[in-house]
């Protein structure tokens, strides 16, 4: 169960990268219950599949570091980002 959900970006092809709170059984059936429990996850779903999962990619340290991957986000979404 997804809570919490502060922002995604569209990678390609149906995957997409989100920032959500995770539920502790989330966590567990992704298999990443070595990254703890509390706080925010960086995790891609990938609608490409015939699977409706998600693969945890990251713990975000902070709420404030969530905020600073979405500004970077919406950055390169607008162009303002260098190549």
């Amino acid at each position: 169960m997804i809570e919490g959900f502060l922002g995604s970006a569209e990678i390609s092809n149906g995957k997409a990268v989100h920032i959500a709170e995770l539920s502790k059984q989330s966590i567990i059936d992704c298999g990443a219950e070595h990254l703890g429990f509390g706080g925010y996850f960086l995790f891609e779903t990938d609608e490409s599949k015939n699977t409706r999962g998600i693969s945890v990619l990251a713990r975000i340290t902070s709420l404030d570091a969530a905020f600073a991957l979405l500004d970077l986000w919406q950055s390169q979404r607008s162009g303002e980002l260098l190549n």
